[in-house]
């Protein structure tokens, strides 16, 4: 099963898997200058036979913020519109990556629609080296200097061999990167980021999973594990860098599916 659009909240998916029951992925900070927020039939068949192919026997939703943030809006505003999406067809299960984690954090500790919470990339919010970080990509994005923008955030999320080829495949594509349909959405999305209230993790009581690469610039591993503490949570840390969930795919999916799969 494939499908892609925009569901009746407004928030962009692409669905995929051959399961019934609800696998929800949020996505990071830079959802909104990505192919995450421009829902086709490429980008689906990318994200289910790449990036998530290990959990299509689930019913699987990839699903970014609407186009068109208001200012100022924090991760549990936008969980507040993930909870009506869900509504639509939750509980389900929730992974959440980088923002994604705070708004899954958020989600949980506001609704019972999460069965069960997966934290990727997100800890308790990024140390000092992965807030600069992202305050630089907030004044790139403020300024509209997508280029450089796409560039800073390649050159660091990778930890492994990526980081060595895949930032020459993105100079080469450089008039190929996309721009966000809503100038104003990864600004805000990054002061999400950096506002995040992780004091939300003592107030989840559904079973979590923190997953955090072992050697990510943005949040440090004593981030990870604190959260798996105020989660009460199992803690798998894995060789790679903020995008483990993508450089490290299988090594994510192993710890990742046992907990999904525990109480099926």
């Amino acid at each position: 099963m494939l499908e892609y659009g925009s569901g009746p909240t407004g928030h962009p998916y692409h669905r995929f898997g051959s399961g019934e029951e609800p696998l929800v992925i949020l996505t990071g900070v830079l959802d909104g200058i990505g192919w995450w927020n421009d829902p086709d039939l490429l980008t689906t068949l990318t994200l289910a036979g790449y990036y998530f192919r290990a959990y299509r026997e689930y019913d699987v939703r990839v699903m970014a913020r609407p186009p068109g943030l208001p200012p100022d809006v924090d991760a549990a505003e936008m969980a507040a519109g993930y909870a009506d999406a869900l509504a639509e067809f939750g509980p389900a299960n929730v992974i959440g990556i980088s923002l994604g984690g705070a708004i899954g954090a958020h989600l949980a500790a506001q609704t019972d629609l999460v069965r069960r919470l997966v934290l990727v990339s997100c800890g308790t919010g990024p140390g000092t080296y992965g807030r600069q970080t992202i305050q630089r990509w907030r004044d790139h994005a403020a300024a509209r200097r997508y280029r450089a923008l796409h560039m800073d955030y390649i050159r660091t999320v990778y930890a492994g061999t990526r980081r060595l080829f895949v930032p020459p495949m993105y100079r080469a594509g450089a008039r190929l990167l996309p721009e966000p349909e809503a100038p104003g959405d990864v600004e805000y999305s990054c002061e999400a980021m950096l506002g995040f209230d992780d004091s939300v993790l003592a107030a989840v009581s559904a079973p979590a999973l923190v997953v955090g690469g072992r050697q990510d610039p943005l949040v440090p591993l004593e981030r990870h594990r604190e959260a798996a503490r105020r989660l009460d949570g199992t803690l798998a840390l894995v060789s790679g860098g903020h995008a483990v969930y993508e450089e490290q795919r299988d090594a994510v999916a192993g710890a990742v599916l046992p907990f999904l799969d525990s109480e099926r």
